[in-house]
């Protein structure tokens, strides 16, 4: 008798889990030596809450490996990563050290939300839909996003007379200057929403995707504007976020699952080591705080207060005509003024935080199918239309709903315009994102 080899599939599963290990081991190493040390004044504490419940937490963290897709075969799946990364590694342990309340209590919110992230897998695990579009000619649609975001950039950008200010000591007074020349729910503010959120990573996503250098520069001119304007890190950041995407789902695509959390490790380790050298506490605010710690600050806040409180109902959104919100404030603002002493600080969290602050856990049962639906919009819609571009698109939307409600996100920061982008972009003349992927054979984009 003869010992059987392990198959290919089981060693790059144990790889993903390993992968995954790391980068939750980093990031709470990080967390524990560094953030929770500089923003203790914001909440970020690292309270002894006891061995077991410590890898309790971490191995919750960790359980997604076992499933995480490890080859990108569709664009929804770099959504999921990134929603993995950036929401469920962080809200799995951070809320244990950093509420008052025992952590049994925090159980229930953690592994119902583990189990709705499970389920949205299904989505890109089911046949896509067939869905008829239109075959816009190459040039009327370049042409046409070329004008759309020049328009809307311009529209932007006079909001402040043109005038163009990149210092960053001046971030915050840009920012109040920016939501009284365009406040809430004004028609501006839908657009310079949807130019940050969905047309100018489009812009230059079809630019590197299909080699045009003139819709890369007015992406970069977006950015530019908008972080003039109202001092907006995410625009100035959208080429190095895409470009750090770019080798992951081209030379590495067959092994995006091994890779990004690889990758997310260096990212936090290297942050940490850029803090120590240059003592510069900016670091930490764009990198990990921003990214990471916020997102299990916040969702650990939304479960505590919305456990004891009256639900909003989406009081303050889509459904205000049909309740009253029982607040003074929208929820992200009320959450701002009972755990940081102020309305101003806007509180926005992750799309199942919000989902729970709504409507409890059936909102997370909502949300997840609404999301899954969305996933399979995308998938669908990106046959015949090349692979980097959908994916490009659908990690920008992972990254915003890990950041504000479902809702919120599909008028005010892109997600239907994302999904129209993607229904009206022209088709390639060869289907190549649709052929079999190995491990061996490089993947085209």
């Amino acid at each position: 008798m003869t010992a059987r080899k392990p198959s290919r599939s089981l060693n790059l599963r144990i790889l993903v889990v390993l992968a995954c290990t790391l980068f939750v081991v980093s990031l709470e190493y990080v967390y524990a030596h560094m953030d929770a040390r500089l923003f203790s004044f914001l909440g970020l504490r690292y309270l002894d809450i006891g061995t077991g419940w410590r890898f309790l937490g971490l191995g919750m963290a960790v359980l997604p490996s076992l499933w995480m897709p490890v080859v990108l075969r569709r664009p929804s799946m770099v959504a999921y990563w990134i929603l993995y990364l950036t929401v469920i590694v962080p809200v799995m342990w951070i809320p244990f050290h950093t509420l008052d309340s025992q952590p049994e209590g925090y159980l229930l919110f953690s592994g119902v939300l583990l189990l709705c992230f499970y389920l949205l897998g299904f989505a890109f695990r089911l046949p896509r839909w067939r869905i008829p579009r239109p075959d816009i000619p190459q040039d009327v649609f370049v042409m046409a996003t070329l004008s759309l975001v020049t328009v809307m950039t311009l529209a932007v950008w006079s909001t402040n007379g043109f005038h163009l200010d990149l210092s960053f000591k001046s971030i915050y007074d840009r920012r109040r200057a920016a939501g009284e020349a365009i406040p809430m729910g004004s028609f501006l503010s839908y657009v310079k929403g949807n130019l940050g959120s969905a047309l100018q990573p489009f812009a230059f996503a079809v630019g590197i995707a299909r080699r045009s250098w003139i819709m890369v520069g007015v992406s970069l001119l977006a950015g530019i504007v908008g972080f003039s304007v109202d001092g907006s890190k995410t625009s100035a950041l959208i080429p190095l976020f895409l470009l750090g995407l770019y080798p992951l789902m081209t030379k590495f695509r067959s092994r995006f699952g091994i890779a990004v959390p690889l990758m997310g490790a260096a990212f936090v380790i290297l942050a940490m080591i850029l803090k120590d050298l240059t003592k510069d506490p900016r670091i930490p605010v764009v990198t990990t705080w921003r990214m990471f710690d916020v997102k299990g600050l916040l969702s650990g806040y939304y479960w505590e207060y919305f456990s004891s409180h009256p639900k909003m109902l989406l009081s303050d959104g889509i459904l205000r005509v049909f309740f009253d919100n029982p607040y003074k404030y929208a929820a992200p603002e009320q959450i701002g003024y009972v755990y940081f002493g102020s309305s101003q600080t806007n509180s926005n969290a992750h799309v199942w935080a919000s989902a729970y602050g709504d409507f409890g856990y059936f909102g997370m049962f909502l949300v997840t199918g609404l999301l899954g639906l969305i996933f399979r919009a995308i998938d669908s819609m990106a046959v015949n239309r090349g692979f980097l571009i959908p994916a490009f698109l659908a990690s920008f939307l992972g990254m915003k709903l890990s950041d504000v409600a479902l809702d919120t996100s599909i008028l005010s920061h892109g997600t239907l315009a994302i999904l129209l982008l993607i229904y009206f972009l022209p088709p390639l003349k060869a289907e190549v994102q649709d052929e079999p992927l190995s491990l061996t054979r490089p993947v085209r984009a």
